[in-house]
């Protein structure tokens, strides 16, 4: 179930309805929401999800005897087994035959393409963080089963995150009926939710065909269509992750919870180690906290660090997908990572750090990471590494790359406007407090009365719309390369 569907609205209004009206029963009513929304991809699926979590739940609760290390590796391997079964499985199964010239099985087998069950790659990072905690005694183990499973699959970050730790979320879910109704929560979760589905309907699903014609036939493309390529779908990713995660935090605060941010305009970032904090922010610092740091983070030189901080975003790439252009682009992050790391030691000793507050060299390194950024997402969008790097080569072949034909010149003046979209979203977080003072003093209080109300309104609207694509309009077609046959 999708957030923007009808369905999934019903849902919320009448689990919000239900929440706020009968307080001591919040629990048991997040849970069956939280069973319904799952149970709709699949009651199998449901029933796996049940089983592994119990197994972490139970594993949890004997981290605290002598034989803690032999459960948390039961329950991190049962997690970890469920991933790797449903998501690599096959993979690594090419991978082998590959290797060693040999047949394993037949590539057609029904258990080898089954569907990925809904949010598991963002669940068993949640899982692996509980245990880990609970062993390194940074917090208790959960004692009801209920709360447990509402850590883990409550609908809002189950679909694309935040992940979410048991330090951050337990001690929420334990205090749900001393909740209170607050407008304040309703209008910021009403704004979140709004703002989610605009990124995710209206730009992002939008900016989707053209990516996938774009990437359709990367042989096709040019130095220049390359870059116009990349960059829409640099775009595209990002309003397509961030609106979920929008309307995720959004639907927590409907419920007076708080859920962490996972994305801060990451595209206005200098450099690399920038970008990390700004970008799918909760999966980046459980990269840093159960990989980079477990491996030996800085502890053992720069050498090592360097070679874990490469370790840990290769890692980062294969569990975004079981494809070697995954693996490459994350290989491709790390690179960036070390390198940065390099720079900015030259820099040291050239004693150039005085550069940095400059604002002309800050517009430099976002221009010049931005498109360090593009050429990453071509090994992230494309169907094989073959293809990304032969459009790479061209994208990086000068003059001709910056060549720009005039078919491509309209999609110039779209990513003008993503571009100060961001520029406006970041002056917007940057400056909330300040927006909503002036909001509170400039509109009048009947008026503000109703902004909630023709919210609502909106996002029903918004719902209703949300099958339409620019191709209804005669932009595409009219502005279309034409592509071979």
């Amino acid at each position: 179930m999708m957030f923007n569907t009808p369905e999934f609205a019903c849902l919320l209004l009448l689990s919000m309805i239900l929440f706020y009206i009968f307080p001591k029963w919040r629990l048991l009513l997040l849970t069956i929401a939280n069973v319904l929304f799952y149970a709709i991809v699949g009651i199998g699926y449901l029933f796996l999800f049940g089983a592994v979590s119990s197994i972490a739940f139970l594993c949890a609760k004997r981290l605290q005897g002598s034989k803690k290390s032999l459960f948390l590796w039961l329950g991190i391997i049962v997690s970890v087994g469920n991933l790797v079964f449903f998501k690599y499985m096959d993979f690594l199964f090419r991978a082998i035959e590959r290797f060693f010239s040999i047949s394993l099985v037949t590539h057609d087998a029904k258990w080898l393409h089954l569907v990925l069950p809904l949010g598991i790659s963002f669940y068993t990072f949640e899982l692996i963080a509980y245990l880990v905690d609970v062993y390194k005694q940074k917090i208790k183990p959960e004692t009801s089963i209920l709360r447990f499973w509402m850590f883990i699959m409550f609908f809002a970050h189950m679909i694309a995150g935040p992940i979410m730790r048991g330090k951050e979320f337990l001690p929420q879910i334990q205090g749900l009926s001393s909740i209170r109704f607050q407008m304040s929560n309703m209008r910021m979760g009403v704004f979140l939710l709004s703002l989610g589905l605009i990124k995710k309907v209206f730009i992002s699903d939008n900016l989707a065909p053209y990516c996938d014609d774009f990437f359709a036939h990367p042989e096709w493309l040019d130095g220049a269509e390359g870059w116009t390529a990349s960059i829409l779908y640099a775009f595209q990713i990002y309003f397509d992750f961030s609106g979920y995660s929008d309307m995720a935090v959004g639907i927590g605060c409907l419920f007076g919870l708080k859920l962490a941010a996972n994305f801060s305009t990451p595209y206005l970032s200098t450099n690399p180690t920038e970008f990390w904090t700004r970008w799918h922010i909760t999966l980046s610092s459980w990269i840093k906290d159960y990989v980079y740091i477990t491996l030996g983070g800085s502890r053992s030189g720069k050498f090592r660090q360097y070679a874990n901080l490469f370790i840990a975003m290769t890692i980062s790439g294969f569990w975004h997908g079981n494809q070697w252009t995954f693996v490459a682009w994350g290989m491709y992050q790390g690179g960036l990572l070390v390198g940065h790391k390099l720079w900015m030691f030259l820099f040291g000793k050239a004693g150039l750090q005085g550069l940095y507050r400059h604002w002309w060299y800050k517009l430099v390194s976002i221009v010049s990471f931005f498109g360090l950024t593009c050429i990453g997402w071509v090994l992230f969008r494309a169907e094989s590494l073959h293809a990304a790097l032969s459009l790479i080569k061209r994208m990086l072949k000068f003059p001709e790359a910056f060549n720009f034909p005039q078919w491509v010149q309209p999609f110039w003046l779209i990513i003008a406007g993503l571009i100060l979209l961001h520029i406006l979203e970041y002056l917007l977080i940057k400056n909330i407090n300040r927006v909503s003072t002036e909001w509170h003093r400039l509109l009048p209080a009947p008026l503000r009365a109703q902004s909630t109300p023709y919210s609502w309104l909106f996002l029903f609207c918004y719902i209703k719309a949300s099958k339409i694509r620019l191709s209804t309009f005669s932009f595409r077609s009219a502005h279309v390369k034409p592509f071979p046959k």
